[in-house]
């Protein structure tokens, strides 16, 4: 949510901006606009609406600059317009700031600011007028926001420049920030695929950070963190975030699963060996994530109880139910795609004590940065909204940390081998007619069920998410054994079922699935085996443990078609975000 951006060199830097922005779309805004920085002059330039619309109307890729700021904004305080839309200025337009997160106590620091002219509802705004006041009482620029980065409450990070001044000052709190540096210019940035075109050096920020940045490079104002700020390389390419010839990245990136997949399965996973024997020294296991993150908690807490493990799936809200309970010896496994997921890190403080593991996409996030054994799940970028192939790489990852707890390293390799040369029977143009022939003839319902029991359950939540989150069909996962106490009722004539079946539950889902035919309801199966109660079948593929795999990708295909019949694009289904860096 928000995405920021700058860049300082001996370049123009209005393109670096104008592409960095874009290449942060995915995380979702609402409004967009840049700052830019010549000589002694600062022009804000900015708009509700999508980047490319503004840029146009306002002809900003002509503009010149030395240094440049850009940001996206998700509406929180205030709504979508041009005066909320940020950088916002100070009292005499000297001072520019973009901002990423929530300013809690917004409130008490504007009372403070009674003199200050305010000309938007966010919260965002008393940040310049802040920096304005302390520069007011002799302090130089890098001090004044030294000193107003230590006056709010919350988590949020902000870039700031003044028109007297050639750095670019970056504070971390919470929101994700990260240097890119390349010869003869800086970039500071809320993600890596903004600036990874131009180098692959960066420098992770953390919280508690004030940095000043320069053309040549950065420089440490403030930090709890000495010594820490290597710069490093990352490993995935401006390619790997570059649309290709797909029509979307979600298409894109659905389709790089079995490469990714294949990848692991001939890798070394000696790695898993040391977080694995933590895990198996613990007394309780809890796993925690949010979204689709959660549904990979839920399915790996179904697998290590069936090994006779205490494990259990929590959502991070509810950390606070569970607080009394947790021991000193309880073992975390937090799972995040962005490794800034804000209610995860708000519930660190209460497992503070705990040894965590993290199922994390995203190195040098404040996820990353929190556990004692960080394993990359190393999918690659992700830039369309919904998740796909980190929720399935993230699965894996989780179920061989698993397996490997309890002693069954070969068997779940095995397993792995087996999903990989599988998985290649779902990816041939037999099974892309039918999902799109299903998509077509579902296109137009209201309302969709997603059955399944056991893991085939957790399928079905996953696949219903990625239903709603691109189509806009309100999508429910029910537990097939459930259906009968009441979600019968709401089955008629011609009403669509998708009924995800694996081997285990098979004989007692068919069951559940006659109930529905008897009352002339429809039923998609999405299965290895076409069974007589389906009216469609697509074929998905026996994996053992990883059979959830074929499954997942087929749901998400599914959704994919569906949404491309009703012409929506399903890289930026409305009103979300990639990264929930809110509470």
């Amino acid at each position: 949510m928000c995405g920021i951006i700058g860049y300082t060199g001996e370049e123009n830097s209005v393109p670096f901006v104008l592409e960095g922005i874009k290449n942060l779309e995915y995380r979702g805004y609402d409004s967009f606009g840049c700052a830019l920085k010549n000589g002694n002059n600062i022009k804000i330039m900015k708009g509700a609406g999508r980047i490319n619309k503004v840029v146009s109307d306002q002809n900003i890729s002509s503009q010149i600059a030395e240094t440049s700021i850009a940001h996206t904004r998700w509406a929180t305080n205030g709504g979508v317009t041009s005066e909320n839309a940020h950088p916002l200025v100070d009292c005499s337009g000297k001072i520019a700031v973009a901002h990423n997160g929530i300013i809690e106590n917004f409130k008490e620091l504007r009372d403070t600011l009674n003199s200050h002219s305010f000309v938007s509802e966010t919260d965002t705004e008393v940040l310049p007028h802040m920096i304005e006041d302390e520069m007011a009482n002799g302090k130089s620029f890098e001090d004044a926001v030294v000193s107003t980065a230590g006056k709010t409450k919350g988590f949020s990070s902000f870039i700031a420049i003044h028109s007297d001044n050639n750095n670019i000052l970056a504070v971390k709190n919470g929101s994700p920030l990260v240097l890119g540096i390349k010869k003869n210019g800086t970039f500071v940035s809320s993600d890596v695929p903004s600036f990874l075109k131009h180098t692959n050096k960066v420098v992770y920020l953390f919280d508690g950070d004030v940095i000043s940045v320069n053309k040549t490079g950065f420089k440490i104002l403030k930090t709890l963190n000495p010594g820490k700020h290597k710069t490093r390389e990352v490993k995935f390419s401006y390619n790997d975030i570059d649309k290709g010839d797909y029509k979307h990245f979600m298409l894109k990136e659905i389709m790089e699963q079995k490469d990714l997949i294949s990848s692991l399965s001939s890798s070394d996973l000696s790695y898993l060996k040391d977080p694995a024997y933590l895990l198996s020294t613990a007394k309780k296991v809890y796993i925690v994530g949010s979204g689709s993150s959660f549904h990979v908690a839920l399915i790996t807490a179904n697998l290590m109880r069936d090994f006779g493990r205490d494990a259990t799936a929590i959502q991070p809200q509810d950390m606070y139910n569970y607080a009394k309970l947790i021991t000193k010896d309880d073992v975390f496994i937090l799972v995040s795609q962005s490794g800034e997921t804000m209610d995860i890190i708000e519930s660190l403080p209460l497992i503070k004590g705990n040894k965590k593991i993290g199922i994390i996409n995203t190195e040098g996030s404040t996820l990353a940065n929190s556990v004692d054994y960080f394993i990359n799940v190393n999918a690659g970028h992700e830039k369309s909204v919904v998740a796909t192939k980190t929720f399935t790489m993230s699965a894996i990852m989780a179920f061989l940390l698993a397996m490997f707890s309890v002693g069954q390293e070969t068997e779940v390799v095995n397993d792995l081998k087996l999903l990989d040369i599988n998985l290649y029977n779902v990816y041939v143009p037999s099974v892309y007619k039918i999902i799109k022939d299903s998509a077509a003839k579902i296109k137009k319902e209201k309302t969709l069920f997603f059955l399944g029991r056991g893991n085939d359950y957790v399928s079905a939540l996953e696949s219903a998410l990625k239903m709603k989150e691109i189509t806009y069909i309100h999508s429910e996962a029910i537990d097939s054994a459930t259906f009968k106490h009441g979600p019968l009722a709401l089955i008629s004539k011609g009403i669509y079922s998708i009924a995800l079946v694996s081997n285990r539950f098979k004989d007692l889902e068919i069951n559940n699935l006659k109930e529905i035919k008897a009352r002339n309801g429809k039923i998609i199966g999405i299965s290895d085996e076409n069974l007589e109660v389906f009216d469609v079948f697509i074929r998905s593929q026996p994996a053992g443990i990883f059979s959830f795999v074929p499954q997942a990708i087929i749901s998400q295909m599914l959704a994919y078609y569906v949404s491309i019949a009703k012409r929506i694009d399903p890289d930026h289904p409305r009103n979300l975000a990639k990264a929930v860096t809110t509470k």
